[in-house]
């Protein structure tokens, strides 16, 4: 995080690497991209949740709109 990093997702459970316990890299940019906060696209984008962790700025929202 201090290289500029604004979060990260990895998983805690082991032995078994199934995708549904890896963001899916389409599904965080989208709704990243669209406004919403770093732990909304996250928790978006993992089928399997409770198999990981997330270390970074959840509320982050760089891309968000701010009506006038």
């Amino acid at each position: 995080i201090e290289a500029g990093a604004t979060g990260s997702y990895g998983t805690v459970s082991e032995p078994c690497n199934y995708w549904q316990k890896f963001p899916n890299p389409q599904v965080v940019l989208l709704h990243y991209l669209l406004g919403e906060s770093l732990i909304e696209a996250y928790w978006k984008s993992v089928a399997w949740p409770s198999q990981g962790v997330f270390i970074g700025e959840p509320l982050a929202t760089p891309y968000k709109r701010i009506s006038n």
